[in-house]
């Protein structure tokens, strides 16, 4: 039996692995759930590090999920999960970091056909870069049809579920801001027609960097002495994301960056799953991976007053063939390889290529 430390979970006790966990929201940890059942049949057992240390247990390998400080230089084989872009995560885009791997599970393209290099002339090659797919659980309120309620049951006309945050890099691709600029339109020119949920919305928007931060503060004024709301449309944080999306026509479902070949996260589905018509912007080729007449693409559009229009007069028929083509997608192989199982089983495959026939690493 192999047995591997997971690496990178702020609760330790094998909470990564438990649906009960507080953390455990819109059943976001069932991916690592599965790969501890997959890992395990293929006679490896995960744990997180301090379950191993405090069974006094040497792990085999380490598996990183997500970019953190490097903590066991010791163990045989350390393997990195990258979810985030380097717009949001730095050091995902470090040499001296991500060289400390002997493989790294990456969603991005140009990592796994190019490899890593930077402007000091510093390289990875594209060998150590294995692919996968951002993995999404599919709701319990689906069933195996994932028919949902149609148009006329669904009384809320656009959303937009996400964090009030910034990138922590400067580059033109993120799409924080344009998340900002479309409830801002919103609530000008069309009041009450989008509802806003997620965390950090009764304060201005968030910004990166010293002057970034000052004009946040200044931001923070004006709302402070008026008692006014900083975003009128904001409903509080979701109960869950499907109850929301359950209710809404529409969503607005911006990546947190655009144009990175390969980033494409739950977010448009989390809106397939709820018969919601999610206006995607992010991954420059998302119809290469999602048929077309499933999502609204915002880039067709001119300006959100277009848009607004093209939503707002939409037919009862036209959105139910949004929603059934969706249905077929999701019923399709098409998208075998953004479920959980399709993660799990890509991360033990790939992790049997360093196992020798002693079944040491």
């Amino acid at each position: 039996m192999l047995i591997g430390s997971i690496y990178g979970w702020e609760n330790g006790e094998d909470d990564i692995f438990n649906p009960h966990s507080q953390r455990n929201r819109d059943n976001c940890l069932e991916p690592m759930r599965v790969l501890q059942q997959v890992a395990l049949s293929q006679g490896v057992e995960l744990h997180t590090a301090d379950v191993n240390e405090k069974n006094g247990v040497s792990p085999d390998f380490g598996l990183y999920v997500e970019s953190i400080d490097f903590a066991s230089p010791s163990v045989k084989k350390n393997y990195l999960i990258l979810y985030e872009t380097p717009l949001t995560v730095p050091r995902n885009a470090e040499y001296q970091y991500l060289n400390q791997f002997d493989g790294i599970f990456t969603w991005n393209k140009d990592l796994i056909e190019r490899g890593f290099s930077d402007d000091q002339g510093r390289a990875i090659p594209a060998e150590r870069f294995i692919e996968i797919f951002h993995p999404n659980p599919i709701p319990s309120e689906c069933g195996q049809d994932f028919v949902s309620l149609p148009f006329s049951q669904r009384p809320d006309l656009v959303c937009l579920i996400g964090s009030n945050r910034h990138a922590n890099a400067h580059d033109d691709r993120e799409l924080y801001s344009e998340r900002v600029r479309a409830v801002r339109w919103f609530e000008k020119h069309a009041p009450g027609e989008l509802k806003l949920y997620g965390n950090g919305w009764k304060v201005p928007q968030k910004r990166l960097g010293k002057l970034g931060k000052l004009r946040y503060r200044m931001e923070k004024i004006y709302p402070w002495i008026t008692s006014n709301p900083v975003f009128p449309s904001y409903q509080g944080p979701a109960t869950t994301k499907h109850a929301v999306l359950s209710k809404t026509k529409f969503c607005i479902c911006f990546e947190n960056a655009r144009d990175i070949p390969g980033y494409l996260t739950e977010k448009i589905f989390d809106c397939l799953f709820a018969g919601c018509i999610p206006i995607y912007w992010g991954e420059a080729n998302v119809a290469d991976a999602i048929p077309s007449d499933c999502f609204i693409d915002f880039r067709k559009f001119a300006d959100y007053s277009a848009l607004n229009q093209f939503i707002s007069t939409m037919t009862a028929q036209t959105f139910a063939s949004y929603q059934n083509a969706s249905i077929q997608f999701l019923k399709s192989s098409g998208f075998t390889p953004y479920t959980s199982e399709s993660f799990a089983k890509r991360i033990v495959a790939d992790l049997k290529h360093y196992w020798p026939c002693n079944n040491s690493l």
